[in-house]
Protein backbone atom coordinates (compact mmCIF):
# COMPACT_ATOMS: atom_id res chain seq x y z
CA UNK A 1 0.00 0.00 0.00
CA UNK A 2 1.53 3.24 -1.13
CA UNK A 3 0.94 6.96 0.46
CA UNK A 4 0.62 9.55 -1.86
CA UNK A 5 1.59 13.16 -1.11
CA UNK A 6 2.17 15.85 -2.96
CA UNK A 7 4.98 19.25 -3.04
CA UNK A 8 4.02 22.00 -4.88
CA UNK A 9 2.64 20.30 -7.69
CA UNK A 10 4.48 17.15 -7.54
CA UNK A 11 2.87 13.98 -6.30
CA UNK A 12 5.05 11.50 -4.73
CA UNK A 13 4.33 7.56 -4.27
CA UNK A 14 5.81 6.09 -1.08
CA UNK A 15 5.33 2.53 0.33
CA UNK A 16 4.62 2.40 4.15
CA UNK A 17 6.37 0.42 6.48
CA UNK A 18 5.03 -2.80 7.54
CA UNK A 19 6.03 -5.73 10.26
CA UNK A 20 8.97 -5.46 12.24
CA UNK A 21 11.55 -4.33 9.19
CA UNK A 22 11.41 -0.90 7.04
CA UNK A 23 11.57 -0.94 3.63
CA UNK A 24 14.27 1.64 3.05
CA UNK A 25 13.81 3.47 -0.17
CA UNK A 26 16.76 3.85 -2.36
CA UNK A 27 16.49 6.06 -5.07
CA UNK A 28 17.53 4.29 -8.28
CA UNK A 29 15.98 6.36 -10.79
CA UNK A 30 14.07 9.32 -11.69
CA UNK A 31 10.81 10.17 -13.72
CA UNK A 32 12.24 13.06 -15.81
CA UNK A 33 10.20 14.82 -18.85
CA UNK A 34 12.60 16.08 -21.61
CA UNK A 35 10.83 19.15 -22.18
CA UNK A 36 12.02 20.30 -18.59
CA UNK A 37 15.76 20.58 -19.57
CA UNK A 38 14.66 22.15 -23.33
CA UNK A 39 12.53 24.79 -21.46
CA UNK A 40 14.96 26.13 -19.27
CA UNK A 41 17.11 28.83 -18.69
CA UNK A 42 20.82 29.36 -18.69
CA UNK A 43 21.17 31.38 -16.23
CA UNK A 44 21.37 31.15 -12.75
CA UNK A 45 20.01 28.06 -10.34
CA UNK A 46 16.93 26.03 -10.63
CA UNK A 47 14.21 27.04 -8.15
CA UNK A 48 11.17 25.11 -7.72
CA UNK A 49 9.21 27.14 -9.38
CA UNK A 50 11.18 26.42 -12.35
CA UNK A 51 10.65 22.42 -12.41
CA UNK A 52 6.96 23.38 -11.90
CA UNK A 53 6.58 25.76 -15.27
CA UNK A 54 8.44 23.87 -17.31
CA UNK A 55 7.17 20.20 -16.43
CA UNK A 56 4.22 18.90 -17.48
CA UNK A 57 1.51 18.90 -14.57
CA UNK A 58 1.73 16.88 -11.67
CA UNK A 59 4.98 14.91 -12.96
CA UNK A 60 5.22 11.51 -10.88
CA UNK A 61 8.42 11.39 -9.01
CA UNK A 62 9.37 7.15 -8.84
CA UNK A 63 11.63 5.49 -6.56
CA UNK A 64 12.38 1.98 -5.88
CA UNK A 65 13.07 -0.22 -3.08
CA UNK A 66 15.77 -2.56 -3.79
CA UNK A 67 16.75 -3.47 -0.06
CA UNK A 68 15.32 -4.03 3.44
CA UNK A 69 17.41 -2.90 6.30
CA UNK A 70 16.16 -3.74 10.00
CA UNK A 71 14.59 -1.24 11.70
CA UNK A 72 17.15 1.09 13.37
CA UNK A 73 15.89 2.57 17.15
CA UNK A 74 15.04 6.25 17.69
CA UNK A 75 18.18 7.14 19.04
CA UNK A 76 20.35 5.18 15.90
CA UNK A 77 17.89 7.43 13.77
CA UNK A 78 19.01 10.47 15.63
CA UNK A 79 22.53 9.52 15.52
CA UNK A 80 22.19 8.68 11.70
CA UNK A 81 20.77 12.51 11.12
CA UNK A 82 23.44 14.24 13.08
CA UNK A 83 26.03 12.43 11.28
CA UNK A 84 24.56 12.99 7.39
CA UNK A 85 22.43 16.39 8.16
CA UNK A 86 25.13 17.84 10.58
CA UNK A 87 22.19 20.37 12.05
CA UNK A 88 22.60 22.23 14.99
CA UNK A 89 21.23 20.87 18.10
CA UNK A 90 18.95 24.22 18.10
CA UNK A 91 17.99 23.59 15.17
CA UNK A 92 16.70 19.78 15.66
CA UNK A 93 15.08 21.60 19.43
CA UNK A 94 13.15 23.39 16.84
CA UNK A 95 12.33 20.65 14.29
CA UNK A 96 10.80 18.43 17.23
CA UNK A 97 9.29 20.98 19.15
CA UNK A 98 11.46 19.89 22.22
CA UNK A 99 14.56 21.74 24.65
CA UNK A 100 18.32 21.50 23.91
CA UNK A 101 18.34 19.34 26.93
CA UNK A 102 15.86 17.16 25.36
CA UNK A 103 17.85 16.61 21.95
CA UNK A 104 20.99 16.18 24.50
CA UNK A 105 19.02 13.20 26.66
CA UNK A 106 18.42 11.71 23.31
CA UNK A 107 21.86 11.52 22.32
CA UNK A 108 22.66 10.24 25.86
CA UNK A 109 20.15 7.13 25.43
CA UNK A 110 16.90 8.28 27.02
CA UNK A 111 13.58 7.25 25.82
CA UNK A 112 12.13 9.29 23.11
CA UNK A 113 8.54 9.86 22.67
CA UNK A 114 6.24 7.54 20.28
CA UNK A 115 5.54 10.72 17.90
CA UNK A 116 8.92 12.16 18.04
CA UNK A 117 10.19 8.95 17.53
CA UNK A 118 8.70 8.66 14.06
CA UNK A 119 9.66 11.60 12.78
CA UNK A 120 13.16 10.61 13.50
CA UNK A 121 12.62 7.58 11.80
CA UNK A 122 11.39 9.87 8.63
CA UNK A 123 14.01 12.33 9.04
CA UNK A 124 16.67 9.65 9.22
CA UNK A 125 15.42 8.19 5.76
CA UNK A 126 15.51 11.44 4.26
CA UNK A 127 19.15 11.55 5.33
CA UNK A 128 19.92 8.06 3.89
CA UNK A 129 18.42 8.99 0.74
CA UNK A 130 20.33 12.06 0.17
CA UNK A 131 23.82 10.14 1.28
CA UNK A 132 22.78 7.49 -1.28
CA UNK A 133 22.52 10.19 -3.80
CA UNK A 134 25.71 11.27 -3.18
CA UNK A 135 24.90 14.91 -1.94
CA UNK A 136 26.97 16.60 0.19
CA UNK A 137 24.71 18.38 2.94
CA UNK A 138 26.01 22.02 4.21
CA UNK A 139 24.39 24.71 6.21
CA UNK A 140 23.53 26.41 2.93
CA UNK A 141 21.69 22.89 1.71
CA UNK A 142 19.62 22.83 5.39
CA UNK A 143 18.48 26.55 4.66
CA UNK A 144 17.38 25.77 1.00
CA UNK A 145 13.81 26.03 0.67
CA UNK A 146 12.29 24.26 -2.21
CA UNK A 147 9.24 22.10 -0.56
CA UNK A 148 6.18 24.25 -0.80
CA UNK A 149 8.72 27.25 0.95
CA UNK A 150 10.24 25.00 3.54
CA UNK A 151 13.75 23.22 4.07
CA UNK A 152 14.05 20.63 4.98
CA UNK A 153 14.16 20.32 8.39
CA UNK A 154 10.51 22.43 8.40
CA UNK A 155 8.90 19.86 6.51
CA UNK A 156 9.94 17.39 9.19
CA UNK A 157 8.97 20.38 11.65
CA UNK A 158 5.16 20.65 9.86
CA UNK A 159 4.50 16.56 10.59
CA UNK A 160 5.03 16.75 6.63
CA UNK A 161 7.10 13.91 5.00
CA UNK A 162 10.76 14.70 5.14
CA UNK A 163 11.61 11.66 2.88
CA UNK A 164 9.63 12.37 0.21
CA UNK A 165 10.50 16.41 0.39
CA UNK A 166 14.35 14.25 0.13
CA UNK A 167 13.46 12.75 -3.38
CA UNK A 168 12.31 15.98 -4.52
CA UNK A 169 15.39 18.01 -3.11
CA UNK A 170 17.36 15.28 -5.36
CA UNK A 171 15.63 15.71 -8.38
CA UNK A 172 16.02 19.22 -8.11
CA UNK A 173 19.64 18.89 -7.85
CA UNK A 174 19.96 16.59 -10.80
CA UNK A 175 17.99 19.21 -12.93
CA UNK A 176 20.91 21.84 -11.57
CA UNK A 177 23.45 19.16 -12.29
CA UNK A 178 22.09 19.04 -16.18
CA UNK A 179 21.38 22.74 -16.33
CA UNK A 180 24.87 23.37 -15.66
CA UNK A 181 26.33 21.01 -17.41
CA UNK A 182 24.71 22.12 -20.57
CA UNK A 183 25.77 25.85 -20.07
CA UNK A 184 29.11 24.80 -19.91
CA UNK A 185 29.12 22.44 -22.82
CA UNK A 186 27.52 25.60 -24.96
CA UNK A 187 30.25 27.90 -23.46
CA UNK A 188 33.11 25.77 -24.07
CA UNK A 189 32.19 25.55 -28.17
CA UNK A 190 32.04 29.46 -28.14
CA UNK A 191 35.52 30.94 -30.01
CA UNK A 192 37.38 33.21 -27.54
CA UNK A 193 37.78 36.68 -28.79
CA UNK A 194 41.33 37.83 -29.22
CA UNK A 195 42.90 41.03 -27.51
CA UNK A 196 42.86 43.39 -29.67
CA UNK A 197 45.79 46.33 -29.81
CA UNK A 198 43.82 49.02 -27.43
CA UNK A 199 43.62 45.76 -24.80
CA UNK A 200 46.34 47.39 -22.69
CA UNK A 201 46.04 50.84 -23.17
CA UNK A 202 46.12 53.04 -20.04
CA UNK A 203 42.59 54.64 -18.90
CA UNK A 204 41.59 57.79 -19.85
CA UNK A 205 42.25 59.40 -16.37
CA UNK A 206 45.62 57.92 -15.75
CA UNK A 207 48.49 60.21 -15.78
CA UNK A 208 51.68 59.69 -17.61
Amino acid sequence: MANTLSYGGWITDRPAATGSSISLVRLVGYCLAGAALVNLGTGGELSIEHLQRSLSPNPIITSSVVEAVPERSPNENLARIRKVLTPAVSDLAVTFGVTRQSIYNWVNGEPIAAENAKRLRDLAQAADLLSDAGIGVNASLLKRKFANGKTLLQVAQAGECARDAAILLIQIFKLEAKQRDRLNTRLASRPKTPATADFDLPASDNRV
